[in-house]
């Protein structure tokens, strides 16, 4: 797989001075968990999941999770899981499959599910727990483990942190707990992944169009928890969460995009700027959006590649406006090279909206 590879080469040329590279399941940890990028739910309960996969129907699509828990009803919880075993089934054969994800409901589904797992094993790249707590967390990673033991690929475990008990007071401490839990098989995990809307739920709160998840204080300030506690010189790679509005990209321009689209690049770029990477979509039309903020400046290539080089002091960056210190700046230098070989540096004056409106014009004609 390779992020934007529906562009015509002239197209990629034309957009990109350092193409992105091409990824898959096996590469090494350190790539893959920041190619998870805009990961795409769907409901265990389609019928046409396969369909969509093999064909490819979705542009841009790298990463999915067939979800088990939320987007399911009780009474529908075996036939999706029959549904599922069937999806995987038919997709045995396909070649290029995106990361492919199962969520479930908590361990005692996860240890259900094992044969399951194990079984399709060759077209998933996980499984994503929501709810995570220290014992629950403990046994899925220890199920993973097995299920990675006996298959041919990596396999891994996504946690999401979203219950009621991490919103607490004593929320450091128990995210720490999680912490040491996590660290016994860490390189299992490929994402750190937070709920959102869980924890708005928690509280009776639903954001606005205009309103980004930074601006509600209490996700905020449990955001900045889990950055805190995870994500310290780059240990961990914490996902960003759901934004629920969307918008078609037909015909869209910088000058006429609606706040659907606006409120999802502009949390994207907080996002990144509160240490956090990739996101949890919930339609096909967030997908390039955020793909296309994770795409690296030239200035920022630049002066990582400058800061890395150099390996101390300090010098002027790219564009002589900024300063790049080496020792501090060490992590986000390397983390920047590897958003680079990910999705790519842009040319010089070429962006986001670049990138958005040819799609936008490209959807129009479909």
């Amino acid at each position: 797989m390779r992020y934007f590879d529906y562009l015509e080469p002239v197209q990629m040329q034309r957009l990109f001075s350092r193409a992105p590279e091409e990824f898959d399941r096996t590469s090494p940890h350190d790539l893959l968990r920041g190619a998870v990028g805009g990961l795409l739910y769907m409901p265990g309960t389609r019928t046409d999941i396969a369909e969509i996969l093999s064909r490819r129907k979705i542009r841009g699509l790298m990463s999915a999770a067939v979800c088990l828990e939320d987007a399911v009803r009780d009474l529908e919880l075996e036939d999706a899981i029959r549904n599922v075993d069937r999806q995987l089934s038919l997709l045995e054969d396909t070649p290029d499959l995106p990361l492919l994800f199962v969520r479930v409901r908590d361990a005692a589904m996860l240890e259900g599910l094992a044969p399951l797992l194990l079984r399709h094993a060759a077209v998933l790249t996980g499984v994503i727990f929501p709810k995570t707590e220290p014992v629950g967390l403990t046994r899925a990673l220890n199920l993973v483990q097995d299920i990675h033991r006996q298959s041919k690929a990596p396999f891994y475990l996504m946690p999401i942190l979203e219950s009621a008990a991490l919103a607490g007071p004593d929320r450091l401490e128990r995210l720490t707990e999680l912490l040491q839990c996590a660290d016994r098989r860490r390189e299992r995990i490929l994402n750190i992944r937070v709920g959102a809307a869980d924890l708005c739920g928690l509280y009776g709160i639903r954001r606005d169009v205009d309103t980004s998840i930074y601006q509600v204080s209490v996700v905020a300030g449990f955001l900045a928890d889990v950055v805190r506690v995870f994500a310290l010189e780059d240990r961990y790679t914490v996902s960003g969460p759901v934004w629920e509005y969307y918008r078609s990209l037909d015909g869209v321009r910088a000058q006429n995009a609606g706040p659907e689209l606006l409120g999802l690049l502009r949390e994207t770029a907080l996002d990144q700027q509160n240490g956090l990477c990739g996101k949890t979509c919930i339609h096909p039309s967030q997908l390039l959006p955020v793909q296309a903020m994770y795409a690296v400046r030239p200035e920022s290539y630049q002066d990582a590649c400058a800061i890395v080089q150099a390996g101390g002091g300090v010098q002027a960056g790219a564009e002589r406006n900024r300063m790049n210190e080496a020792k501090p700046h060490m992590v986000w230098a390397r983390k920047t090279l590897r958003l680079a070989r990910i999705y790519g540096v842009w040319q010089s004056g070429s962006g986001p909206w670049d990138l958005l409106e040819l799609a936008g014009r490209r959807e129009g004609r479909q």
